[in-house]
């Protein structure tokens, strides 16, 4: 019974890693519209993992849309993950413009579940910059 319980969370483990990988590969991307619009890499990684299940969801797959971005017909469409990447930077930005850059602020008009956003955001970016998904490109680091 142990052994089968082991082997079924290390099953359990490795899809989750596996998935977590899905938005991993995207930093490259992550990191460019982070630069271009002037929001933190770190939060919109963080948005992404949360609202898309580290790029499992229906919307992530079907739509492109890692974000849970909302249209007035429901959530957006993209034709590529990183044109809703760049959307979310835009929107991140104009936030920031409205002087709303913490986490609850953002929370506050970005969904309807303040709270638990907020939570989850602000343990997924403690969990990036742990180094749980992989390190953080270093700006600036030349070897």
């Amino acid at each position: 019974m142990r052994s089968t319980i082991t082997i079924l969370m290390t099953g359990i483990m490795l899809a989750s890693s596996a998935m977590a990988e899905n938005v991993t590969a995207l930093r490259p991307a992550i990191n460019d519209a982070a630069a271009k619009h002037g929001v933190d890499p770190v939060l919109m990684e963080a948005i992404i993992r949360h609202e898309s299940a580290n790029a499992t969801s229906y919307s992530a797959r079907r739509r492109n849309n890692l974000a849970g971005i909302m249209g007035r017909k429901g959530q957006r469409k993209y034709e590529t993950k990183e044109a809703c990447v760049q959307d979310l930077a835009q929107l991140l930005a104009k936030y920031r413009a409205k002087g709303r850059v913490t986490v609850a602020q953002i929370g506050r008009v970005y969904c309807s579940s303040t709270g638990s956003w907020v939570r989850h955001v602000n343990g997924l970016m403690g969990q990036i910059r742990d180094g749980k998904f992989g390190a953080l490109e270093q700006k600036g680091s030349e070897e």
